[in-house]
């Protein structure tokens, strides 16, 4: 059922997408979390990539809607060096932002802004510790039941683009607290990078025919 929501929902955005682009994005992300939001973090970063498809149908000459589906590693590295322990918390989610994109230029490419909603849902996780270098635990990552499964996000970035490329940096704070009893929020910090395909020709081919 989750494979056709998905499939479903992509194929709905490509027929919104038909004067836009879409195609691959893949990036570095670093996860950690916080009781204070963004820049607030008291845990260490933790690293991982980031993997998925957008859409980008655009709504005004400088400004675009883009949706995407990415898969995206949260949670957080702790580390007490004056009790030997070190842990990681990596929380696999199905992530779906949903951004505007707004150029700063009209002319085509260029610096632009993004800013917008994120939908997760909690897929898989593993929990991991060590006391002195020596692993103690090795273990699936179950949810607690003050822990959430899905999450609302907001994701602001800044990025530049070409004719096939784009680049830009992120960040994303849960709305909604992963865990409500204490209010920890997982924050994401990005570098991605998106191959630009250009729905047009497909469009023109098919009237074509």
């Amino acid at each position: 059922m989750r494979s056709l929501l998905i499939g479903l929902f992509l194929m709905s955005l490509t027929c919104m997408a038909q004067d836009g682009h879409h195609g691959p994005r893949l990036g570095l992300g670093m996860a950690t979390q916080s009781v204070g939001g963004l820049f607030q973090n008291t845990n260490d970063l933790l690293l991982a990539p980031i993997l998925g498809w957008y859409i980008e149908a655009p709504v005004h000459p400088q400004v675009s809607i883009m949706p995407e589906l990415l898969w995206m590693t949260k949670g957080a590295v702790v580390r007490n060096q004056t009790q030997g322990v070190h842990s990681r918390s990596a929380l696999h989610y199905l992530e779906i932002p949903v951004n505007v994109k707004i150029s700063t230029d009209a002319a085509p490419d260029g610096m632009y802004l993004l800013i917008g909603p994120s939908f997760g849902m909690f897929v898989s996780g593993r929990y991991q510790s060590w006391l002195y270098g020596d692993k103690t635990d090795d273990n699936k990552y179950t949810l607690s039941s003050d822990e959430q499964r899905f999450q609302f996000s907001g994701v602001v970035g800044l990025g530049m683009e070409g004719p096939r490329t784009a680049f830009d940096v992120r960040a994303q704070t849960s709305l909604t607290p992963f865990d409500a009893y204490t209010n920890v929020q997982n924050v994401v910090y990005s570098l991605t990078f998106g191959y630009r395909l250009s729905m047009v020709k497909k469009v023109k081919a098919a009237e074509e025919d």
